[in-house]
Formats: C-alpha cells, sequence, structure tokens
C-alpha cells in the first residue's frame, strides 16, 4: 500500500494542481417580457381597434425548449401578473434531469376563450391580413398552438430555434378582452470549472480503486475507493466498484448501501443510461466470474428497475 500512495503522490504532483471539467447547465431566459393588450370581438373590430394580434419573436442560441403563459381577463385595463420567468428560474433543475408539469406553473384564472397560432413570417403576414377569407389559409405549428384557450402554460420542445410568430385571435364575434402573456426559452451552456484538490485527488484514488479491483485485489480496491469517497462522496463509478469489492467479499449491507448511493448519483448525470447500462455489464461480469453471489441478484433487480 505505501507503494500505492507513493504513486499518487508522484502522479499528483505531476499534475497542475486544480484540474478544469466541462460541465452543462440549463438556466430560464426571458425572450418576451410580459405583454398585455386588448382585441376585440370580430364584429366590433370592424368599427373599433383589431380581433387579432401578432408579436415575432426569436429564440434565443443552445434552447432546448421553450415555454409561454398565457391569461385574459375582460378588463381592457388590467393587468394580469403572470411572473413566467421568476417561476421557472425557482422550478428548473439546472441539470435538466428532474422534469416538472407545467401545470406547476400558475396563472391568473382567464375569463375570455382565445385562439393562439405559432407560426412562421409567411404564414404570420396571411394571419394578420385575415386573406383565409378569400380562400388563402395560414398553416401553424400544433405543438406550440392552443384554440379555445383561457389561461394556462404551453411547453414546446420541438422548435428550438429561428424566428417566430404568435398569433392571438379572438373567436367571439361581439365579446373583447385583454391578453396578458410572457414567454421564457430554457438554454443550455456548456461551462468549464476548476476541480478542486480534493476532487482531482479522488479521481486517482478512484481510478487506482478500479485497477485493483479488475487484478482482484479487493481489499485494496475497497481501501482505495473509500478514501476517494473521503476525498469527494459525488463519483458514481467509485461508489458502484465500491460495492462490486463488497459482493465478492461476502458484505451483503455495505454492498447495497454503496450500490443505492451510486444509483442516486447515475440518476443526477448528463449520462444516465450509459452509467446504468456499465453498472449492469459489471454486475452481470462478476456474476460470471464467481457465480450467484449473495445479494448479487437484489442489486441487478435494483439496477434494471431504475434505469
Amino acid at each position: 500500500m505505501k507503494q500505492v500512495l507513493i504513486y499518487i503522490l508522484f502522479t499528483f504532483l505531476t499534475l497542475s494542481v486544480q484540474a478544469q471539467a466541462v460541465k452543462k447547465e440549463r438556466r430560464a431566459v426571458q425572450v418576451v417580457p410580459q405583454q398585455t393588450f386588448f382585441i376585440n370581438g370580430g364584429a366590433r373590430a370592424t368599427f373599433d381597434g383589431k380581433s387579432r394580434a401578432l408579436f415575432n419573436f426569436t429564440l434565443p442560441p443552445n434552447t432546448v425548449e421553450w415555454y409561454y403563459s398565457f391569461s385574459t381577463t375582460k378588463e381592457e385595463g388590467s393587468n394580469a401578473a403572470i411572473g413566467l420567468l421568476s417561476q421557472m428560474t425557482k422550478l428548473y433543475d439546472p441539470t435538466g434531469i428532474t422534469a416538472f408539469a407545467t401545470n406547476s406553473i400558475l396563472t391568473p384564472s382567464g375569463s375570455g376563450v382565445c385562439d393562439i397560432y405559432l407560426m412562421d413570417k409567411k404564414n404570420a403576414d396571411i394571419f394578420n391580413d385575415k386573406v383565409e377569407n378569400w380562400r388563402t389559409q395560414y398553416f401553424y405549428k400544433g405543438s406550440g398552438s392552443r384554440e379555445n384557450f383561457k389561461n394556462g402554460t404551453v411547453q414546446v420542445k420541438d422548435i428550438l430555434s429561428g424566428n417566430w410568430y404568435l398569433g392571438f385571435k379572438n373567436p367571439s364575434a361581439t365579446e373583447g378582452f385583454a391578453v396578458t402573456f410572457e414567454i421564457v426559452a430554457i438554454v443550455e451552456e456548456t461551462k468549464t470549472v476548476e476541480k478542486t484538490v480534493n476532487e482531482s485527488k479522488a479521481e486517482m484514488f478512484g481510478n487506482l480503486g478500479r485497477k485493483a479491483y479488475e487484478k482482484g485485489e479487493y481489499d485494496k480496491c475497497i481501501e482505495l475507493n473509500k478514501k476517494a469517497i473521503e476525498l469527494n462522496p459525488n463519483i458514481s463509478e467509485t461508489h458502484n466498484t465500491l460495492g462490486l469489492a463488497y459482493l465478492v467479499k461476502g458484505d451483503y449491507i455495505s454492498a447495497i448501501d454503496s450500490y443505492s448511493t451510486s444509483i442516486a448519483l447515475f440518476k443526477k448525470s448528463d449520462n444516465a443510461k450509459k452509467m446504468f447500462a456499465d453498472a449492469i455489464k459489471d454486475l452481470n461480469a462478476l456474476i460470471n466470474k464467481h457465480g450467484q453471489l449473495d445479494g448479487a441478484s437484489d442489486i441487478l433487480e435494483m439496477l434494471k428497475t431504475n434505469k
């Protein structure tokens, strides 16, 4: 073990004190701030105001999905509070792993029925000029469009770049209402972050622990990986390797504990699918080599259920 520690020290001193790591992070970006406007019924619009409104917007680079919230009220001077950006900032997981339901975003109750269409410029021009009345039809994207909509939030995941329009139409002939809406996009950014000294050391201990496992040196594997976890408890592969070694040693409780932690960390990863697949492959290889070890089938089931 002394030789291993000397090797670690030598390796560490030949590296920079702080290594770099690439991290992907998501955040909410306001595309269109809250807007409020009034649209008349179709018949009244002939004499006073308009029954349609059109808003142009451009999705920011690296958009992975976007949302708009919407509400209506009968009072022309009203200004309903949407607060979509602040709500999204609080609700959205920066890693993008934990999803949330759009109905968790609160919008004021609506009192007027509105049709909303997501369109490109060509169809937006047709919509705005009402030329469909002359047998020229406009087309819209169904994923971002709603009809007979009073209030709520719409999520769009299939249109992620470019210049687009939201067209608002009052289907009523006589009743007008005020519309309030807001658009927010989720963008994914790649950042370079500095690893701490302990994080870098933990990786080296973990790598050596994996090599010890592959050589069949299970006691050394456990010792090295436990040291890695002391330095950084958030490396999922380290817990996975430690679980494998515990299974060989017949320590069922410690194996379950290690795998429970690794599964929780897998789920937080951007590469969860591959991590689960690799863990299942490792465990199957161990079973093929040593037979059905105590607890191995239970852990295999845990991995398959959670992947």
